[in-house]
């Protein structure tokens, strides 16, 4: 037996409950790591509240109209900033080793549990690019603050790039839950050896390290341009503080003069 994956990241969020209000009769509370998971075409859709899709046996014709379907349903911006495609094949032997290689993975079993782990994974996968590139945009644009000459940083645009460094941490340790592996890999040893060989595999530990230590360098620069602009407003109030001590001086001693 054999399924095929195709992962994409829509954008930065997905109304799934408005989507699950429009797409099935049956509506029942889901946890935030957890998908809307419906038929679509001859295959199986998961939607993940964290802005990644993933279709199980859907005919990429189908899928990009699947996709253009869902665009209305994000919140924020359309990027489909990332895909990745695998396929899930069952050894039919009795080794049971897990074998990933050639974005295939050979398995002594294939369940729901199984398929729901890959699901979870590749949309991991797919969401930590978006960010990647979100984080490569920050430390673009500090970069570019930087080496404007000429020009006193301002404390309100510092401000406003140390807010979207932290929203983009949030986004990470949240959204995406990247050091989250799913529930049901707590409860079978199959599925938890899976979903840690895929992480390994797609190098989730070490993207979301790179990414973080460039968000923690990236909040060290804003946070000093805000404590230059804060010392260099105060210092400006200190010296209208004296100018207007000195001026108080000079207007006492024109009129004991005249």
């Amino acid at each position: 037996m054999q399924y095929r994956f195709i992962a994409l990241d829509l954008g930065d969020d997905i109304d799934i409950k408005r989507l699950m209000q429009e797409k099935s009769s049956h509506i029942e509370y889901i946890r935030w790591e957890e998908p809307f998971k419906f038929k679509y075409a001859q295959g199986t859709v998961y939607v993940y509240s964290f802005g990644a899709v993933v279709g199980l046996n859907v005919p990429s014709n189908q899928f990009n109209s699947l996709v253009s379907e869902l665009d209305e349903y994000v919140i924020g911006n359309v990027k489909h900033t990332a895909t990745e495609i695998l396929e899930v094949i069952n050894k039919d032997s009795k080794d049971k080793e897990i074998e990933i290689f050639e974005d295939r993975v050979y398995l002594p079993r294939i369940d729901e549990g199984v398929l729901s782990t890959v699901a979870f994974v590749l949309a991991q996968s797919v969401s930590l690019h978006r960010i990647e590139q979100k984080t490569g945009l920050l430390i673009d644009e500090i970069e570019k603050f930087l080496s404007e000459k000429g020009k006193v940083a301002k404390g309100r645009k510092a401000l406003g790039l140390a807010m979207k460094i932290l929203k983009t941490r949030h986004e990470i340790l949240s959204d995406v839950m990247i050091l989250d592996k799913p529930d049901i890999a707590w409860e079978n040893e199959l599925y938890d050896q899976l979903y840690q060989k895929l992480a390994r595999y797609y190098e989730l530990s070490r993207r979301y390290k790179n990414v973080t230590t460039k968000l923690d360098h990236a909040f060290e620069v804003a946070s000093v341009l805000l404590e230059i602009h804060s010392e260099s407003k105060a210092n400006f109030l200190e010296w209208m503080i004296i100018l207007l001590f000195v001026l108080e001086i000079v207007i006492s001693l024109i009129e004991k003069l005249f």
